[in-house]
């Protein structure tokens, strides 16, 4: 269905951006939606839907953002559209949006700090493999399983005083093989 939409952009430099931009974006704000309407895939999908649909309707406004900001902005309108959805079910109708935004609030990182470990997770996820087997655990625990400093270190059996150093160091050897590839893409 949304592929309809995109087909109702006017250029196919509209209809190429905004696929690219929904190919990107749509499993972290997807994920994001199960979140907050508490695992229930077909409103989470309904939501993202609508989301993507809004941005095409406001396309102007929200095509030609960077990666990291339409992130931001995206997260925010897939939660009002949750929040939206939420609402039409009876068990949620009568509650006032202020108290229905403390019910949704359960996460401890804001929506932002969400946005940014699910943007970084998608950048480093294709250099996973290529990385030694401890970075790729402290990754794959931090940013895909959102674990605690405290939980990796007692799954991998490390001081939890090291593992910000073991994050920071894997991101490094991520940084590097991502440097690696844009001077090869870019001679």
């Amino acid at each position: 269905m949304l592929t309809f939409y995109i087909s109702m952009l006017e250029t196919e430099q509209e209809k190429m951006k905004m696929t690219e931009v929904y190919e990107e974006h749509k499993h972290a704000l997807m994920l994001y939606a199960l979140k907050v309407t508490g695992y229930n895939q077909a409103m989470a999908e309904d939501a993202v839907h609508n989301a993507f649909i809004s941005i095409i309707k406001e396309k102007d406004k929200y095509l030609y953002l960077d990666s990291k900001n339409f992130r931001y902005v995206s997260v925010t309108i897939v939660r009002n559209k949750c929040i939206d959805l939420l609402r039409k079910e009876k068990r949620y109708a009568d509650i006032p949006i202020e108290e229905l935004e403390i019910y949704l609030d359960t996460e401890e990182k804001s929506i932002e700090d969400q946005a940014v470990i699910s943007s970084e997770y998608e950048l480093i996820r294709k250099h996973l493999s290529r990385i030694d087997e401890i970075s790729r655990q402290v990754l794959i625990m931090k940013y895909a399983l959102d674990m605690s400093y405290k939980e990796i270190s007692e799954r991998l059996n490390i001081p939890s005083d090291n593992i910000g150093v073991r994050i920071h160091r894997a991101k490094e050897k991520v940084r590097k093989l991502i440097e690696i590839e844009d001077g090869h893409n870019s001679i």
